[in-house]
């Protein structure tokens, strides 16, 4: 599964678990902002984090996904029904 990401995207992490090295505080289920790419390996460039392995400070593009704005509407749009309901006396 090849994903393309766009400079400007906001991205969720799937995978902060360190291997041998630091990760420069990445977080799971955190976003992040898309701001650049490693020219040598499509790693992420990220505007909050930085890489401290990296010569570009870039994560692998593996350890994120896009964030899903239709499943967070949907959400939304039940959730702001329920709370009409509560809040009416």
């Amino acid at each position: 599964m090849d994903i393309t990401f766009e400079i400007g995207e906001i991205v969720v992490c799937t995978n902060a678990k360190r291997r041998w090295y630091k990760l420069g505080g990445l977080v799971k289920n955190e976003m992040y902002t898309v701001i650049g790419f490693n020219p040598y390996d499509g790693g992420l460039i990220l505007k909050e984090v930085k890489s401290p392995r990296s010569g570009h400070n870039a994560y692998r593009a593996d350890r994120f996904r896009k964030v899903d704005y239709a499943f967070a509407e949907k959400v939304l749009t039940t959730i702001k029904p329920q709370k009409q309901e509560e809040v009416q006396f």
